[in-house]
């Protein structure tokens, strides 16, 4: 029955569109209308979404057409409607009416702007779960950010110690800055007990430049190298996370939902609905060799 209500949602849309009015909900999702393959994400977490909330759920895509002041206005005139927005537009629609309706944001490497919601980048204790699952050994990790970082770097460090371990963490300016900051830093540390962190940062976890060096790098001196960043599993870094939009779908409403009863507080919060990655070639490289019971905790593996 849940996938039939679910279908019966979906079909009403274009007629919605149409007349440009929004029905009556308890709850709308707000979210970019693209092309396959970039609807995928925004298909996963609606059905997580769906079903969390299987009654009263309206879907509202935004075709780019239609200007969003009017998404805004027809959402704002019943403040008793919950709004999940997803994606950038999703976004741009939640700054409209945030001062009107209960509204989460997500589908997006978000930072804490006033809004409520769930980034797409990942929990640091979620990594330093992964990281005493896969090198126990680790000690220390170290990490180089920027300032748009800085946010997360906080809250890795006020986790660090539940885990027993250490965040030194070094913050640069530009790319060039970066470079020379992980050339020091990764012939100078102690591989048995140290390790290194790429955030999902747009300078020090450069693809182009500093991706390639750090890889190999740590390579070299046997060092594990873990990041936020999912699609660097498979470059060469031992683990990395994905985020599972099923589950986020869910946690959406949830997490709504406690926004409406006073329960959450208007900012954003990492990504804790993740699977993890791990790259079992560098694994092996680090002389490391998983039991059973860890490989089956490994939902995502390379070679």
């Amino acid at each position: 029955m849940r996938c039939k209500a679910a279908y019966t949602i979906s079909i009403l849309i274009p007629a919605m569109m149409a007349t440009a009015k929004l029905l009556a909900a308890d709850l709308t999702v707000v979210y970019p209308q693209v092309k396959a393959p970039y609807n995928e994400i925004f298909e996963q977490i609606i059905r997580g979404i769906e079903h969390q909330q299987q009654d009263g759920l309206q879907l509202y895509p935004l075709d780019g057409k239609s200007p969003l002041e009017n998404t805004a206005k027809e959402l704002s005139r019943d403040p008793s409607n919950l709004v999940i927005a997803l994606g950038k537009s999703g976004y741009q629609v939640a700054q409209k009416i945030q001062q009107t309706n209960n509204v989460v944001v997500s589908a997006l490497p978000l930072q804490p702007a006033g809004l409520a919601g769930i980034s797409l980048l990942t929990d640091p204790k979620v990594l330093f779960t992964s990281l005493k699952m896969l090198a126990p050994a680790i000690k220390k990790v170290h990490v180089v950010y920027s300032d748009p970082s800085r946010w997360m770097i906080q809250i890795a460090v006020a986790q660090a110690s539940d885990f027993g371990i250490e965040v030194i963490a070094e913050e640069v300016k530009d790319l060039k800055d970066a470079v020379k900051t992980y050339q020091d830093l990764l012939q100078n540390i102690d591989p048995a007990s140290n390790a290194v962190w790429l955030p999902f940062d747009a300078i020090t976890a450069n693809e182009q430049v500093i991706l390639p060096q750090v890889i190999e790098l740590a390579w070299e001196r046997n060092i594990v190298l873990f990041s936020s960043k999912p699609e660097h599993a498979k470059r060469g870094a031992l683990f990395s996370t994905f985020p599972d939009h099923f589950e986020l779908g869910r946690e959406l409403v949830i997490l709504v939902q406690q926004l409406q009863q006073g329960k959450a507080a208007a900012t954003v919060v990492p990504l804790q609905q993740v699977q993890l990655a791990v790259n079992l070639r560098t694994a092996a490289h680090l002389g490391m060799e998983y039991k059973q019971e860890v490989l089956r905790q490994i939902p995502i593996t390379f070679r």
